[in-house]
């Protein structure tokens, strides 16, 4: 494995961690599951300034996930040749299931 598989594998199981935010992946079908590759893998951008992580919500507040998110990838990444590169976490899509969590927004008029 190369130093960009490794950091990006270490990515994903920080944001293991966080409740409520899951990779963004392109396909979440069974017809994907007969292909011997880590989807999740595709959800972690590792260049050489910026690590990117396309993330989904699946609970709110968005403030507090992304937060939490930052502070255990973040470490993650100080030993790393990407240790000065910019962390950016993009929540691609909110799961519907969030609001149905929060109790603090009505799903209805």
């Amino acid at each position: 494995m190369s130093p960009k598989d490794d950091v990006t594998r270490a990515v994903l199981t920080a944001l293991n961690k966080v409740d409520g935010l899951r990779p963004s992946t392109p396909s979440t079908t069974p017809v994907a599951s007969w292909v011997p590759w880590d989807w999740d893998t595709l959800a972690v951008e590792v260049s050489e300034d910026v690590v990117r992580v396309q993330v989904v919500a699946t609970r709110l507040p968005l403030p507090a996930l992304l937060g939490k998110a930052n502070a255990v990838i973040r470490p993650v990444l100080v030993a790393t040749d990407w240790a000065s590169a910019r962390l950016e976490i993009v929540v691609t899509d909110v799961d519907r299931a969030a609001f149905k969590r929060d109790s603090r927004h009505s799903s209805g008029p």
